[in-house]
């Protein structure tokens, strides 16, 4: 590739340090979509040369690994990383990251078509940050910029994600030389949507973040329906222009695109190789019975109640099969989680008292699976259920799709994503090539939905779903993303 970000901005460390550096116990790189994205296209470093990865510093021991400025080389499968930790104190964090971040901008950010605190009764309502709050966002912000403005000779620096939305201007305003790139990871909310909780202070706010992004020179978001929701909330909110290719803002041109974020092929297929068949897979097979399986974060985007409301009715129709669900735990502590938790303990006991009734085993469960469970359990379904009430773009089916491969064509599973999802967005969702839209917010919609996927009517995952998968994968996607960006300089 011509272009290379030689600084990745993120919120989440490369890796976080669990154990002292004395413990025969190595730390092993974070998970989640946006380290999954980022990983493939990291340039080794040489001593001067490659890239250096600035996040927070979280892990239990971070501190002894580092210098005094927060710098180490971390070892990794693609060879030795430049990675600089910053530290910052609890009552900073939980502004920045509990209050700002994930009770104001997360919730906010997910509202692309429907009211969902309205509609569901657990989806919080997005909550006006304080000053204090604010403020701590906003320092956090300014630490990540001074940070990157420190490192000499540096020419393009990759923002990543909402946390980290105000760098781009900041960057500008200190002087910043080099390209800026900001990628925003999760959706775009649509103004019409959002106006209700638009007051004159979280309007403010939110103007402040399209601000930020908009001191970027090219910004990426993951569908064509974000880039429209970002340019129409630019132009109201910050006065910007369209103009070819993107805005106008300030005298200034920014480049804005869509950029669907990919995985890394080959990682997945390493993991379903190598995952053995759970336990609760071969005793679903043994009663000849088709597995059902649900796996993602216990997040309240995700529609997990909706998706077991659809569960229960099918048992109450009299279909027959195992269900296993398995949702992560996530932003443990963030008040605007309990109510889903208190949802999916309702939830859940009404599925599995339906599925009792029909004889089938039903699973749902809270916890953290290791990765190659994780993979072997969407190589080994027959139907994988994601039911996203939004999502940037939800990597669920598309490593699905890939972990499947292993299987005989007339053999494989049938995905069922979210209509509001990137991933049925992209990579389209009429059932041709075994990826199914559902609407969670209608139950008919995801009952009629998983009833033709256990009775095999749409088709199942297709090699054309397959090669696409692969041909755009998480390396052509940054490539793509670095090439228009120094383009755009």
């Amino acid at each position: 590739m011509t272009a290379r970000a030689q600084l990745i901005l993120a919120n989440r460390a490369f890796l976080d340090h669990e154990a002292p550096r004395w413990a025969d116990s190595p730390s092993t790189a974070s998970s989640g979509g946006l380290l999954a994205a980022v990983r493939p296209v990291i340039q080794p470093w040489d001593g001067r040369e490659g890239t250096t990865w600035i996040g927070v510093g979280m892990g239990r021991f971070d501190r002894e690994w580092v210098d005094a400025r927060g710098y180490e080389i971390l070892e990794t499968p693609r060879g030795p990383l430049r990675h600089r930790r910053l530290f910052f104190g609890s009552a900073t964090w939980q502004g920045h990251y509990g209050e700002v971040a994930n009770s104001f901008t997360w919730p906010l950010f997910h509202l692309v078509r429907a009211d969902l605190p309205r509609l569901t009764g657990y989806y919080p309502a997005p909550q006006p940050p304080s000053s204090a709050g604010w403020q701590s966002f906003v320092l956090v912000n300014r630490a990540f910029a001074e940070a990157a403005c420190e490192e000499d000779g540096a020419q393009t620096c990759w923002v990543q994600d909402y946390q980290l939305a105000l760098v781009p201007a900041m960057l500008r305003e200190r002087g910043y030389r080099g390209r800026i790139g900001f990628f925003l990871h999760i959706p775009f909310p649509a103004l019409d949507v959002v106006r209700p909780y638009l007051s004159p202070e979280v309007c403010a706010r939110l103007r402040t973040i399209v601000e930020g992004m908009l001191g970027a020179d090219l910004v990426g978001l993951q569908t064509p329906a974000d880039v429209e929701r970002f340019v129409a909330a630019a132009s109201e909110l910050c006065g910007a222009r369209e103009a070819d290719g993107g805005l106008e803002v300030g005298g200034r041109r920014v480049r804005v695109g869509a950029y669907p974020v990919g995985i890394d092929p080959e990682e997945v297929l390493t993991a379903a190789r190598r995952g053995r068949v759970a336990t609760r897979v071969r005793q679903a097979r043994e009663l000849g019975l088709p597995v059902v399986v649900g796996l993602e974060r216990g997040d309240f985007t995700k529609g997990i109640p909706e998706r077991l409301r659809a569960i229960a009715e099918a048992y109450r129709q009299g279909l027959r099969f195992a269900y296993i669900g398995i949702a992560s735990p996530t932003r443990e502590g963030v008040e605007a989680y309990d109510a889903l938790d208190r949802q999916l303990e309702r939830d859940a006991a009404r599925a599995r008292e339906a599925a009792y009734w029909v004889g089938c085993p039903f699973t749902q469960v809270r916890a953290s699976v290791g990765w190659e469970d994780v993979v072997a359990l969407q190589r080994d379904a027959d139907v994988v259920f994601t039911s996203s009430l939004a999502d940037g773009m939800n990597l669920v089916p598309l490593q699905a799709a890939v972990a499947q491969s292993l299987r005989p064509a007339d053999e494989r599973a049938v995905v069922l994503a979210g209509v509001d999802a990137g991933v049925t967005r992209v990579f389209g969702g009429d059932g041709q090539d075994g990826l199914v839209g559902v609407d969670p917010l209608r139950q008919e919609s995801m009952v009629e939905g998983l009833i033709a996927a256990l009775e095999g009517r749409p088709v199942r995952i297709s090699d054309r779903l397959i090669h696409l998968v692969r041909e755009r994968d998480a390396r052509s996607w940054g490539e793509r993303f670095l090439g228009d960006l120094e383009e755009a300089c």
